[in-house]
């Protein structure tokens, strides 16, 4: 039956019919169909009880069959892709089949007097229903002036049209007046309520439809920043990926630099202190220059070995950062300090060293010792960088972005940084110096992100470096 129901109730929906059409058009198919289902009950009904009673058939009973006919023939203009006819007969064609049409042929009982106006009010709410006062104005108000007129003169109609005069006209004349007044205000009070509460609904609809598109947007919006989400942690898994894998790369470089030579050095030296049948050889039996060559390969052993402990501390720093003692300092103290550090060596190197604070009183939130430490090492690498430039410089500046973050910067004039070297600067044990670690600046990177902040670089050809500490 739940098929069923639903097969009528979308007789002639297509896909591109708007919502309240399709509404309309769910609504006639399910009225006619409810009418049709009633008046077949009602037609089976008075049937048997008139065959049980030997009685013939009247008009009035005919009339049923012949709704229930219209009805379904609606169903069937539905079905058909008719749905504006089905709408237009199920609105009109129910008062003219019970009503209209008797009363015209003269088909006029007495108790029609009492029921018909009633009738009419009840017809007059599926205008009401099917139709839209915004969208199908003219229909709908001269349906609603149909059904005044109709509940206005029905009245009138049955007296001019009825072949008998019926005793409960006389009584009813004797108070028409207020009958006539009772059945407008009925009119009026229920067309009216039921226009009142649509054109709610009509808001209610249209400030719902107003936040589903919202809704819908955000959902979008949240889609594709879910998508730039994925998008994003696919890229950082694939960085992450990429980054370990250069930096094994690179401890292996480091690891691989010590141990061949150790262990070809050890083998060397082994082979040194033996005969050529592989046994080892006396004291007294090792000559002058062998002891030399032993004495030698064991200092660069030791040498290498150095180095390799020395990586491993190096590798160690980076796991032992103490955490920072946040407070505020003052930006010029953080400067002047440097500067006392470094005088001699930029006097010494020829270096021509600027400040810039703006504004002067400017403060960080920061561990003084540990930013201190930052930019200990980028003034490291900066003179480095200019040692071999004609009139070497390096400026301190310090001072706030537009959305409000304090910016400490170290420039120089230096040779700059390859484009290839930009993106591996900051990865632990990288460096294009050979006795170098490689850590400095990966350190300084780890201690600006326990600052909460970060660690920038730009460089052009020839145009120096600038290293950028955003808090």
């Amino acid at each position: 039956m739940q098929n069923i129901w639903k097969y009528i109730s979308n007789l002639g929906l297509k896909e591109k019919t708007g919502e309240l059409s399709q509404k309309s058009i769910v609504m006639t198919n399910q009225l006619n169909f409810v009418i049709v289902i009633i008046m077949g009950l009602l037609f089976l009904t008075t049937f048997i009880t008139l065959q049980f009673m030997h009685e013939d058939m009247s008009y009035g009973t005919l009339r049923i069959p012949v709704l229930l006919i219209v009805c379904f023939l609606n169903l069937v203009a539905a079905r058909l892709g008719l749905t504006q006819l089905s709408r237009l007969s199920l609105i009109f064609l129910p008062t003219v089949v019970f009503l209209l049409g008797p009363t015209l042929i003269g088909y006029v009982e007495e108790e029609s007097y009492t029921y018909y106006p009633y009738f009419v009010i009840a017809a007059s709410i599926i205008p009401q229903v099917l139709l839209s006062p915004r969208t199908e104005k003219y229909l709908y108000w001269g349906s609603v002036v149909f059904y005044f007129i109709l509940t206005l003169f029905i009245d009138k109609i049955m007296v001019w049209f009825g072949p008998t005069d019926f005793p409960i006209i006389d009584r009813i004349n004797t108070f028409y007046t207020f009958y006539k007044i009772a059945q407008i205000a009925l009119f009026l009070f229920i067309n009216s309520s039921i226009y009142y509460l649509r054109t709610l609904n009509f808001r209610f609809e249209e400030e719902l439809n107003r936040k589903n598109r919202e809704l819908d947007q955000q959902n979008r919006e949240l889609k594709e920043q879910k998508e730039k989400i994925e998008q994003q942690k696919d890229e950082l898994v694939s960085k992450e990926i990429s980054t370990w894998q250069k930096l094994v790369n690179i401890i292996s470089h480091e690891i691989l630099n010590s141990a061949i030579p150790i262990t070809n050095l050890a083998g060397m030296t082994g082979q040194m202190l033996e005969d050529e049948s592989g046994a080892v050889l006396r004291p007294e039996n090792i000559g002058e220059e062998t002891t030399a060559d032993i004495h030698h390969s064991l200092k660069i052993i030791e040498s290498r070995t150095q180095a390799l402990i020395n990586f491993v501390k190096a590798t160690k720093s980076l796991t032992q950062i103490p955490k920072p003692n946040i407070r505020s300092i003052s930006v010029r103290d953080l400067f002047d300090r440097i500067a006392v550090l470094y005088q001699a060596k930029f006097k010494e190197a020829g270096v021509h060293f600027e400040k810039e604070i703006t504004p002067a009183g400017l403060s960080v939130n920061a561990d003084l010792e540990l930013i201190e430490q930052v930019l200990i090492n980028l003034i490291q690498n900066s003179l480095e960088a200019v040692q071999d430039v004609t009139g070497p410089k390096l400026m301190l500046s310090a001072g706030k972005s537009d959305s409000g973050q304090v910016q400490i910067s170290v420039t120089d004039n230096g040779a700059g940084i390859r484009d290839e070297d930009l993106e591996k600067i900051f990865l632990p044990y990288y460096s294009t110096k050979t006795n170098k670690s490689g850590i400095g600046l990966s350190l300084s990177q780890q201690i600006m992100m326990l600052h909460h902040g970060r660690l920038e670089v730009s460089s052009g050809k020839r145009d120096g470096a600038t290293f950028v500490l955003v808090f």
